[in-house]
């Protein structure tokens, strides 16, 4: 992915069912916050295009830093990475498999809280640098960190 793009569900309702269906397990909580919950999805790959979060709904932010290699924030347009960590209320960093129960957190928040929420995907290199970005930006925000068993305290 090398470019960002943003889904919202009157646009696109036919294709978010057909996705829905097609979707791994994982996914499907964040498709159905789109589709039925008047949520947005923001998807950002490694790019130094510039982006940002519409505002006119809570929106769901997948960041995809785990194509072939992760390659952290350095891979992102800073400037737009600060401004949507910062407009964000909760956060997910996932360095391991994709947890549905983690998945299905982020998309429950952005649902009750009517708040923009981030799950970063990546890999266990780059996880600390994530992390220590989200937590620098936005420090008394809620941050779950799912990791590989090896690197869990």
């Amino acid at each position: 992915m090398d470019s960002a793009f943003f889904t919202h569900a009157p646009a696109s309702r036919a294709r978010l069912d057909e996705a829905f269906e097609a979707a791994p397990l994982f996914l499907r909580p964040m498709i159905e916050a789109v589709r039925n919950y008047g949520c947005g999805m923001l998807t950002v790959g490694q790019t130094k295009k510039p982006f940002r979060l519409p505002g006119d709904r809570p929106a769901i932010v997948i960041v995809g830093d785990d194509t072939d290699r992760a390659l952290g924030p350095k891979a992102f347009n800073f400037a737009s990475m600060r401004r949507v960590v910062r407009d964000c209320h909760a956060f997910a960093v996932v360095s391991c498999e994709p947890l549905p129960a983690v998945y299905a957190c982020v998309a429950s928040s952005a649902v009750l809280l009517r708040q923009n929420v981030m799950l970063v995907e990546t890999r266990p290199e780059q996880e600390e640098a994530w992390s220590s970005l989200i937590h620098k930006l936005a420090p008394d925000r809620p941050l779950l960190r799912a990791l590989v068993k090896e690197a869990r305290p």
